[in-house]
């Protein structure tokens, strides 16, 4: 397999994932078909690092709002889960801090 039919499939095998993580916003962020931990959006953030190395390799310039959705969310997370008898809900949570309440799926996808 070249190097780039490696990033196309690592790309899409990530996507996948990280997609499965934020779907369901506003309600959450899940790790599988439970809500994450603290370590899971570790976990999530060191993977999204990796998928926007993949995408640089790739030439796709077009996934900031993907990648900033997701990364706003796997940061704030787990403050809402360590605080979360102080909250509402994390729909909530996200609203009173202006963070986005879905995250877009890209379009664009490599070729």
């Amino acid at each position: 397999m070249s190097p780039r039919e490696t990033d196309r499939a690592r790309y899409e095998r990530d996507l996948s994932w990280l997609w499965a993580a934020v779907h369901e916003l506003p309600s959450g962020v899940l790790w599988g078909t439970d809500a994450a931990s603290r370590e899971h959006c570790d976990e999530m953030m060191a993977g999204l690092q990796e998928f926007e190395r993949v995408l640089h390799r790739l030439g796709l310039d077009d996934h900031g709002e993907f990648i900033e959705g997701c990364r706003w969310h796997f940061e704030h997370y787990p403050h809402y889960l360590e605080r979360r008898r102080h909250f509402i809900d994390y729909a909530t949570y996200t609203r009173d801090r202006r963070g986005p309440t879905t995250v877009p799926l890209p379009a664009k996808r490599p070729r």
